[in-house]
């Protein structure tokens, strides 16, 4: 099993940072950005984002900046196959939008907004919804993407 963060960053604005992959999986939808786990350092998912976000965004910040929203698995995901993705929130504002990367190139998105964009349905309808309406908790689901684009939802906890 592969293991992934999800950085979800805000503005001053209630704007979410999303870029626009140039990579699979999710090559050429609106993501927030995020990596995988060095796993061979056994490195957590908040050491995970610190690198993420500087490698990606340019954002110099600590683990204690970084709160974990939610945990996603998915089963099967096509690109990816089992993975285990770690939503970790920004908890400061970032107003200035990072430059292209490797990875993609950023915007900003109001939430009203995400409906018209491209972006990865289990991200639709799975994770946006808790992570904007439900801040106070943590998440976790865990999905069947086998027979992708329908998808199943195995389990759903609250943490």
């Amino acid at each position: 099993m592969k293991l992934a963060t999800l950085l979800y960053i805000k503005n001053g604005k209630g704007e979410y940072l999303l870029m626009e992959r140039r990579r699979e999986p999710n090559k050429g939808l609106m993501s927030p950005p995020g990596g995988k786990l060095h796993t061979e350092t056994a490195e957590s998912p908040s050491a995970c984002a610190v690198r993420e976000a500087n490698e990606e965004c340019g954002i110099k910040s600590s683990g204690k900046d970084w709160n974990l929203r939610g945990i996603i698995t998915e089963k099967n995901f096509p690109g990816a196959g089992n993975i285990m993705i770690f939503l970790m929130e920004y908890t400061k504002l970032l107003n200035k939008i990072p430059p292209e990367c490797n990875e993609g190139a950023f915007s900003f998105i109001h939430p009203e907004n995400l409906e018209k964009h491209n972006i990865p349905l289990t991200d639709k309808l799975f994770i946006w919804d808790k992570i904007l309406n439900n801040e106070d908790i943590v998440f976790m689901d865990s999905l069947d993407c086998t027979e992708y684009p329908e998808i199943k939802k195995i389990q759903s906890e609250i943490l």
